[in-house]
């Protein structure tokens, strides 16, 4: 009797024993069968354990869209680590807070991430570097470094491989938190397995399906096109970015690309297109959306141009990776609903004293299952505050912090979050860590984010900044600031420059006030009024 595996590298090994000339992964002018991939991981991973790397100990991977970033997650985790994959283009300052937050041992990154305008000061002395591209010798100014291709072939010493649990940590996902700071959510081998599970049942995923991924890994659904094709056998292709729509479409038809997740920036450009490539589109069998909410206007001109092909409109976050599906059948007639929850998941929508809203009323959505995670690193007091508490320690309620509302036929409707997260581009962008860094910049003495509507981003950041008297404001300064401290999607599109920021009453920013002086003309240089 064979049972399926437990562990998330587990399953490339299967697929590898079953069918090891597949192709699994496809990358520019690269491909690699399971083969391939499940030997050079295994190799890394024996590797990174005689380099000491322990059971349960992090590894930062900062790589783009790649055969080596591939091959890193399913190192690390052979290994027993806990992989954490952070954008190359994030400033050193963002990628090390998040190395001394989660106390990672290693960090895979590129030469020339190492040797760019800001220079790489590792916040640990004990901190290992694995240098991907190159030359083979290590540079002067990191004489330790290794090198990732000589890692991933056959070594002469045997390791020792740990022996795993499901309970055991696969990775830490970063993303934005309340305070502006990163927070890390807890992801275990089981969390990842019966999430990839549940989406691959409600697609109907087989080896059969080619998945064209054009998301960032770091973006956990960019992330989950990878694992999930490699438990049910099928072939990733994977893309550095979806900043070049022809490039896309060549991809889709070069490889016939049948499974097509995307952001609704991506059916943005799709559909500015003018004439609309159907053509290339025509292998495709379905397409996903999740990552911002899919616009109504987006769906039914899809639908028209494409009626052969499946459209899923979906929602989730990153504490439990899915929450809900919209089943194809049903997006003619609820466009705007975002479905039901997926298999293997429980929802409630509650109002503020936590008792559930009748059909209808808006709420917070509460989520419930085996693919919500373990809580924040290192962040009890949060952890604490968004989870309620049922009969037994499985038995937990993850608050999303979302609004919703759930009709008569059980379908959920997102109305918008209760906190000041946005979703831009796919990304989720806290604006108090916007506002944070640019408040730091000398001579500024306040600093709001707002959300801004975007035609193909959904929303884009933008900053009232008001300086010291006296003190004249740099347009250019600040962008240059922003460049050096946030990631690119964090980047503020619009910059009014103020004398001063309105106030409530309790002294606090009055952000509709800002909002509504956008709505009336363009800010530009001056003191919006007082309440």
């Amino acid at each position: 009797m064979q049972f399926d595996p437990v562990l998330v590298h587990d399953w490339l090994s299967r697929t590898a024993r079953r069918q090891p000339d597949k192709i699994a992964l496809i990358s520019r002018d690269q491909r690699l069968s399971y083969r391939e991939v499940e030997e050079k991981s295994a190799n890394l991973a024996a590797a990174l354990v005689l380099m000491g790397l322990k059971r349960g100990e992090r590894v930062i991977i900062c790589l783009d869209n790649s055969p080596e970033a591939v091959i890193s997650i399913y190192g690390v985790l052979k290994a027993g680590g806990v992989f954490i994959i952070l954008e190359p283009k994030s400033p050193w300052p963002v990628i090390n807070s998040i190395i001394e937050d989660s106390g990672a041992r290693i960090i895979i990154t590129y030469r020339r991430k190492l040797f760019q305008k800001e220079a790489f000061e590792p916040p640990s002395e004990d901190l290992q570097i694995i240098i991907v591209d190159g030359s083979q010798s290590p540079p002067r100014t990191f004489p330790k470094a290794l090198n990732f291709a000589g890692l991933t072939e056959k070594l002469s010493v045997d390791a020792h491989l740990p022996r795993l649990l499901e309970n055991d940590l696969a990775c830490l996902i970063y993303t934005s938190g309340s305070t502006g700071k990163p927070k890390g959510i807890i992801c275990t081998h089981h969390n990842v397995v019966t999430a990839a599970r549940s989406i691959i049942q409600y697609l109907g995923n087989t080896s059969d399906d080619i998945i064209l991924d054009v998301l960032p890994l770091s973006f956990d659904y960019g992330l989950y096109q990878v694992l999930m094709c490699f438990m049910f056998g099928g072939t990733v292709v994977l893309e550095p970015s979806f900043g070049y729509i022809q490039d896309i479409l060549a991809a889709i038809e070069k490889e016939k690309v049948t499974g097509f997740p995307i952001i609704p920036s991506i059916s943005a450009m799709l559909l500015k297109l003018k004439k609309f490539p159907d053509k290339q589109l025509r292998s495709l069998r379905y397409i996903t959306n999740t990552g911002a909410a899919w616009p109504v206007s987006h769906i039914r001109q899809l639908r028209q141009l494409l009626p052969d092909v499946r459209l899923f409109s979906m929602y989730g976050l990153s504490e439990c990776k899915r929450v809900s599906y919209l089943p194809p059948d049903l997006i003619d007639k609820y466009p705007d609903s975002v479905g039901i929850p997926m298999p293997n998941l429980e929802v409630m929508v509650v109002d503020r004293r936590g008792q559930p809203v009748p059909p209808g009323k808006p709420g917070q959505l509460l989520v419930r299952g085996p693919t919500v995670m373990q809580g924040y690193w290192r962040d009890r007091k949060l952890t604490k505050r968004v989870f309620r508490r049922g009969r037994y320690p499985e038995d937990r309620w993850l608050h999303t912090g979302d609004l919703f509302r759930q009709d008569e036929n059980g379908l959920l409707y997102f109305l918008g979050r209760r906190d000041r997260q946005i979703k831009s581009y796919g990304h989720r962008i806290n604006l108090a860590e916007v506002e944070k860094v640019i408040a730091a910049l000398d001579g500024i003495v306040e600093a709001a984010a707002v959300p801004i509507p975007d035609e193909i981003g959904g929303v884009v950041i933008g900053i009232f900044v008001a300086g010291r008297k006296g003190t004249k404001l740099d347009e250019n300064l600040i962008r240059q600031h922003c460049q050096q401290n946030l990631e690119p999607y964090k980047m503020p599109r619009h910059i009014w420059l103020m004398d001063s920021l309105p106030k409530t009453p309790n002294g606090k920013i009055n952000y509709k006030k800002l909002m509504a002086s956008l709505k009336k003309d363009k800010p530009g240089k001056k003191s919006i009024p007082q309440e």
